[in-house]
């Protein structure tokens, strides 16, 4: 896990340090729903809703594509039902996510479509399960994959933004003695809306 940060970390120092290709650059804020579930070993759960939200930095590195760096805080975990009591795991993480994105200009139309897919990384800021800490027994860390779609609207030197995504899990999250016999995974889809401000071009 350690060799995988550094990697990630290298890459986006890269990109960094080469510049955009075009001059354009763009940051702005992210919020909204985060509808989260568990996996791997474990079958039962339900989604259950929390917030997302964060900043990101992007980078033009061709006039369709971009690389984009958000760090969020996002509550992740599920719900179960048990004899009509649901009972809530609530996983708190700060993460970082690195999506390459395909921006899809339409001409004479405010609207740019966007996909998107990256790596993410996510540092464990708080576990609760029905409100007993479960912290000591979850992984500090947790990585995966993400995949999804948005759309800007294009209002003056800015755009109104709205993302849809995936993000899954892959590392095991279980750190008790038998973790490596009953694997738990995040999954987690997030629905978000932010205003992003262009500049440098």
């Amino acid at each position: 896990m350690k060799r995988f940060t550094v990697l990630m970390l290298a890459v986006m120092a890269m990109f960094v340090m080469a510049g955009p290709a075009n001059g354009q650059m763009s940051a702005g804020i992210v919020g909204g729903a985060s509808l989260a579930n568990i996996g791997g070993d474990v079958s039962g759960t339900d989604m259950k809703v929390g917030f997302a939200g964060g900043a990101f930095f992007a980078i033009d590195l061709h006039p369709y594509f971009m690389l984009q760096f958000t760090g969020q805080y996002v509550q992740k975990g599920a719900k179960e039902t048990f004899a009509d009591v649901t009972e809530k795991s609530k996983v708190d993480y700060l993460e970082l996510l690195v999506p390459l994105t395909l921006t899809i200009p339409i001409e004479d139309s405010p609207i740019e479509p966007r996909l998107f897919a990256g790596p993410a990384v996510g540092y464990l800021m708080s576990c609760k399960i029905a409100d007993v800490d479960c912290k000591d027994f979850t992984k500090s860390v947790d990585y995966g994959v993400f995949f999804g779609a948005g759309v800007d609207y294009m209002v003056g030197s800015g755009a109104i933004m709205l993302d849809a995504w995936y993000n899954l899990g892959l590392a095991n999250i279980n750190d008790d003695v038998d973790s490596d016999e009953f694997k738990v995974k995040n999954k987690t889809i997030q629905i978000m809306a932010g205003y992003r401000f262009f500049f440098g071009g």
